[in-house]
């Protein structure tokens, strides 16, 4: 039997488990709820990840049921219409019933995309995440959201579906880039901060290490974020209240995002990073916090050298602009902008802003 830690997010009819290990790719069968129910597998990847593990995951699946793989381009602007057409029509042209079982094998943008599409294919297929990135494994495939990108904005087309398991195998991290790895930090470092001090001390440690990909370092951080995420979303599954402090850096991040038109110039992850910072910075602009946890912020990503200014990526904007694709977040309600700022390390705290001046002062000053 493989070793693994199992977390559970508790969501009644809609419960599943978060499994972390190594090398749980080898044992899939035994992650996979009452497999004998289903028809047919149906492994849905990208060209990259399915040159390294498809035949793996085709070879495991293949003892005992149908199993095929669909491999697309990767991506962020693979998160549109076309690509999503283009996986529901492959899978309904190899045919499927109610009983198949749709898995997902890759990072933050497949699984956003084929988890939209397994709530579409005949009213709901069962849906099973198998993350391949560090950002992925600690975040996007816990918590059940699916999505596309609008010109827009970022995710506004989407459903909420909750997998039937996650399955979080850490060797398959060794394959990535640095910029990869650094980007999947991102929603580490902001579990800390919103959720855990102690947390937040601990990565001021270990982050070299994790970065590095340290095993037992990897383990800790991947174990930890699940497990706040799933105590939050199994409270809050539909977004509603306390899900909402998920979103810390994110309104900002996700304006970076759009002005940038999802290019690789800079990676979600990475337009994180800034985001929080100016999330801190605009924190203590409303007098909510003091310039410590602004200190530590930056302590940190010099020491871990992570560029986290909004100047480090010659992203130039005007601040009225920049409120505008703020605007486009789908956490607007009667047109005004909903922020989770912060007080303190472990303190977030949800703000409508209600007067966009002292935003649009506030990033006059950042963006220039």
């Amino acid at each position: 039997m493989t070793e693994f830690t199992k977390y559970t997010v508790s969501l009644n009819k809609n419960s599943y488990n978060i499994y972390i290990g190594r090398n749980l790719l080898e044992s899939l069968n035994e992650f996979i709820p009452k497999e004998s129910k289903y028809s047919k597998i149906i492994v849905v990847t990208d060209k990259k990840i399915n040159k390294k593990w498809g035949k793996l995951i085709e070879k495991n699946f293949k003892k005992n049921l149908e199993c095929e793989v669909i491999s697309i381009a990767g991506g962020e602007k693979t998160k549109s219409f076309k690509y999503l057409e283009f996986i529901i029509e492959k899978i309904l042209k190899i045919g499927v019933d109610r009983k198949a079982l749709l898995i997902c094998l890759g990072g933050g943008v497949i699984g956003d995309l084929v988890s939209l599409a397994s709530s579409l294919i005949l009213r709901g297929v069962d849906l099973i995440q198998i993350p391949t990135t560090l950002l992925s494994q600690v975040d996007s495939s816990v918590g059940g959201k699916t999505g596309i990108n609008s010109k827009y904005g970022k995710n506004l087309i989407g459903t909420f579906k909750q997998p039937k398991a996650v399955v979080i195998s850490t060797e398959m991290l060794q394959t990535l880039p640095s910029r990869e790895i650094k980007s999947g930090y991102a929603e580490i470092l902001k579990y800390a901060l919103i959720k855990d001090k102690d947390f937040f001390k601990w990565l001021e440690i270990n982050a070299k290490k994790l970065l590095k990909l340290d095993a037992e370092s990897c383990i800790y951080a991947i174990k930890k974020s699940c497990s706040i995420k799933a105590q939050i979303v199994s409270i809050d599954e539909k977004e509603s209240g306390i899900r909402e402090i998920l979103n810390f850096g994110h309104t900002f991040g996700h304006a970076i995002e759009s002005l940038t038109s999802y290019s690789k110039k800079i990676l979600h992850g990475e337009s994180i990073f800034l985001g929080m910072y100016l999330a801190i910075k605009f924190s203590i602009f409303m007098k909510l916090c003091n310039k410590s946890i602004l200190h530590s912020y930056i302590k940190h990503m010099q020491q871990i050298k992570i560029p986290f200014r909004v100047i480090d990526y010659n992203i130039k904007t005007s601040a009225s602009n920049f409120i505008k694709h703020m605007k486009f977040d789908k956490k607007i309600k009667n047109g005004k902008i909903k922020l989770v700022l912060i007080k303190g390390i472990g303190k977030p705290v949800r703000l409508f802003i209600e007067n966009e001046k002292n935003l649009k002062n506030f990033l006059k000053n950042e963006l220039n």
